[in-house]
């Protein structure tokens, strides 16, 4: 570190006219991070279409068809993201919630196309 008195200049340190340097935050995000942001993102949109569908239509299908888009989508970027960053819940725990969420989100379209 320099010692702003002894070797350092306020041009080296960050500062400007005496004042201190602005605070910087940096994030890094990973790009795998990046793609399920947007996947998630546009599987809302789809979901949140498929519900004005239903609502529009009253048509039962489309309020499956959406529920099942967000929970394939949207659920499974959050399981990862929130459950996935906390302390004490293993990866064994994540991957299940995931798949329930995923099965459970391909049945609820599959009800919607078939009705069965």
């Amino acid at each position: 570190m320099i010692d702003p008195v002894v070797g350092g200049t306020a041009a080296s340190l960050g500062a400007v006219g005496g004042l201190p340097a602005p605070l910087q935050i940096t994030v890094s995000v990973s790009p795998a991070t990046l793609a399920g942001l947007l996947t998630a993102a546009v599987g809302l949109f789809v979901a949140y279409q498929a519900y004005r569908g239903y609502r529009r239509n009253d048509s039962r299908p489309m309020l499956f068809l959406g529920l099942g888009i967000f929970l394939v989508t949207v659920v499974p970027f959050l399981v990862t993201t929130v459950l996935g960053g906390v302390s004490g819940v293993s990866d064994a725990v994540v991957l299940l919630s995931w798949t329930v969420f995923e099965i459970v989100g391909l049945g609820s379209i599959l009800y919607a196309l078939t009705g069965a």
